[in-house]
């Protein structure tokens, strides 16, 4: 019983990397470019740094979000269907 939920905690954590890893390397490269675009012009504005990533990470989930949801949705419906496995009846 403690096995399985360790099992699905660490399938809940893996996933969770799993979605947010594409956003974060999108903002990631985004913002190495602009900080180099910023030190080699010695332009220093805020919004020149937050709305590329902005819009880099909305492009991201743009593009990748319905197969992130549906994978969300696949696991939400595996975790529902293993409750009652889960829990002890008294």
């Amino acid at each position: 019983m403690l096995a399985r939920g360790t099992e699905l905690t660490q399938q809940a954590l893996l996933l969770v990397l799993t979605l947010s890893l594409p956003a974060l390397i999108a903002a990631a490269a985004v913002g190495v470019v602009v900080g180099l675009f910023s030190a080699t012009t010695q332009i220093n504005d805020s919004a020149l740094s937050h709305t590329p990533k902005l819009a880099a990470v909305a492009l991201v989930l743009a593009l990748l979000g319905g197969a992130g949801a549906s994978t969300l949705v696949r696991y939400t419906r595996g975790l529902y269907t293993a409750i009652p496995h889960l829990v002890r009846a008294r």
